[in-house]
């Protein structure tokens, strides 16, 4: 049996407009990642990369086509759903950091875990493991400033 994408997106469009200028950062694309296939969206910047990254994951919304995740389109999916799908079923590495700058390593770590209802204890213990896991072991108390660019990629 033929399984269709996991992800996908048909004639998407995505304009951003100011004032004075109007940017057409995604006109009608088509794009689909199947299950188990890795994918590299490579291009120059500028090229519209993180805006399809964005709308492809429900993070911005599109001005026109359709975006579909395992089959159901994104339009018909309300922010609660599109949340629980994108903390339990889908991995981001931001261009930006996004970390609380207040909270450590660990605790930055340890935040979407309870938020996404893991205890806190649980959390902790898995917060520490993948620290660990990616390097960082001996970094969890600190806080992101205290961090290189790197370390706080990983975190």
């Amino acid at each position: 049996m033929d399984a269709g994408p996991i992800i996908s997106a048909t004639a998407v469009v995505k304009t951003y407009r100011t004032r004075e200028v109007v940017v057409d950062a995604l006109n009608h694309v088509d794009f689909e990642v199947m299950p188990g296939e890795m994918v590299a969206v490579m291009g120059p910047s500028g090229s519209g990369k993180t805006t399809l990254l964005n709308c492809m994951s429900g993070l911005d919304s599109i001005d026109s086509g359709d975006v579909s995740i395992a089959g159901q389109l994104l339009r018909t999916m309300s922010d609660d759903a599109l949340s629980d799908y994108r903390a339990t079923s889908m991995g981001f590495v931001f261009q930006a950091y996004n970390l609380l700058p207040v909270l450590s390593a660990q605790e930055n770590v340890e935040l979407p875990l309870v938020l996404a209802g893991t205890s806190s204890k649980e959390a902790q213990a898995r917060a520490v493991e993948k620290l660990e896991l990616v390097g960082l072991g001996d970094r969890t108390d600190h806080l992101p400033a205290e961090l290189s660019g790197g370390q706080q990629q990983r975190v």
